[in-house]
């Protein structure tokens, strides 16, 4: 019951309160916005929000159990969306992404290192890699309920999307209180955000994950204009490989966290930043087969990248620590998606092009593999090791 439930609120946290948003972005701005400049502005305070709520799990890690901190997350997430639904002014709809922004955090952060933590060491990877896959069918989900109500209601119909998504949250927070109950283990020692440092491989694990925010940022927010203002490509054709995308998210961590159990971390996740080196300089030809090889390579690497980084913090870490270690490196991961559509977008402004963007992009996925490859070589026997308190 423990990984289902954590499926489902990775899919609440990050396909409803987070992704949710672009998919809707047309309607919200042509009815209540009015400026895509502000409709813009929602998204990065969504990111924004999503980023303190990182801080905050870090740094309460020690005191604010991990399944107590999933549950508070679910109920803001409901709370976020539930607002957004409801929303007839832009402030509205700024509180309601600040809320489910705070909340995803709250849900993702200490997810992997619960399922982490109730299975064998053997397995580990595998039940991250399925939790991540949440996200996954938390976005196929969203896009789903998105084209239904939009066939029913109309393209300009937004509201009853997020209502409907409030209600599911609703049922997920309330199964969450039901069966995620928090587990007593004692708590040995202070717990900080510096514990990302007694990890092996610290260093390399921060920097690769930055280079994966910058990739996957330019990657998902220019794929579609880079195919149909450099390429031609027809907005069916663009749109059906940038799904084609989304699907393989959903199966990446899972194959990609499980290969990582056999192979080990550091070969699993230098290989898979390769293979996302390689799917995005796809892109620049601009032809198939190359964008669907392109999508289905990047679409499993970028759920199977975070999920092969979560489970080498978690042989080592508690999920406490786990929780605060893992937001250290969310933190840098979400300053790099802050940075690239910005950079990618000024790139295309000044060379009438999204190539070197992507190039961009590429050399920040290749940059993710070296960084990676500098994580230690570890025997069987270390899985289940796990890093002693810091002294106080």
């Amino acid at each position: 019951m423990l990984i289902p439930l954590l499926v489902l609120a990775a899919g609440v946290g990050q396909g409803f309160g987070r992704f949710g948003y672009a998919l809707l972005l047309p309607a919200v701005n042509a009815d209540l916005v009015h400026s895509y400049a502000v409709a813009g502005l929602l998204g990065t305070l969504n990111l924004t929000a999503y980023l303190g709520g990182t801080l905050l799990v870090s740094l309460t890690a020690g005191r604010l159990a991990p399944e107590t901190s999933v549950r508070l997350g679910l109920l803001l997430t409901t709370g976020g969306v539930s607002v957004l639904a409801l929303a007839r002014s832009v402030p509205v709809l700024v509180a309601g992404m600040v809320l489910a922004g705070f909340g995803g955090a709250m849900i993702w952060v200490p997810a992997p290192g619960i399922a982490g933590s109730a299975v064998r060491p053997s397995r580990r990877g595998l039940a991250i890699g399925l939790t991540g896959s949440g996200v996954g069918v938390g976005v196929i989900a969203s896009s789903g309920l998105t084209a239904l109500v939009h066939a029913v209601a109309g393209p300009g119909a937004w509201r009853p999307v997020w209502g409907i998504e409030a209600v599911v949250s609703a049922l997920v927070a309330l199964a969450a209180a039901r069966w995620l109950r928090p587990r007593v283990t004692p708590v040995s020692g202070p717990v900080h955000i510096s514990t990302l440092r007694s990890v092996p491989g610290w260093v390399g694990c921060t920097l690769s994950y930055g280079g994966y925010g910058l990739a996957i940022a330019i990657y998902m927010t220019f794929l579609i204009a880079a195919y149909e203002d450099d390429a031609g490509f027809g907005s069916g054709h663009a749109s059906a490989v940038f799904a084609l995308t989304g699907v393989c998210i959903t199966a990446g961590g899972i194959l990609l966290g499980r290969w990582s159990d056999h192979v080990g971390r550091r070969a699993a996740m230098t290989w898979t930043y390769v293979g996302m080196t390689a799917a995005i300089l796809l892109v620049p030809v601009g032809a198939e087969p190359w964008a669907v090889f392109s999508a289905i390579v990047f679409g499993l690497a970028m759920s199977g990248a975070p999920a092969v980084l979560a489970a080498h913090l978690a042989d080592w870490l508690d999920p406490r620590r786990f929780a605060a270690a893992f937001g250290a490196v969310t933190l840098v991961f979400g300053l790099a998606q802050l940075v690239g559509p910005q950079l990618a977008g000024w790139i295309a402004d000044r060379t009438g092009s999204f190539s070197t963007a992507f190039l961009v992009a590429a050399a920040a996925a290749l940059g993710a593999a070296l960084a990676s490859a500098t994580l230690p070589r570890r025997g069987p026997a270390a899985r289940s090791r796990l890093i002693e308190p810091e002294s106080s």
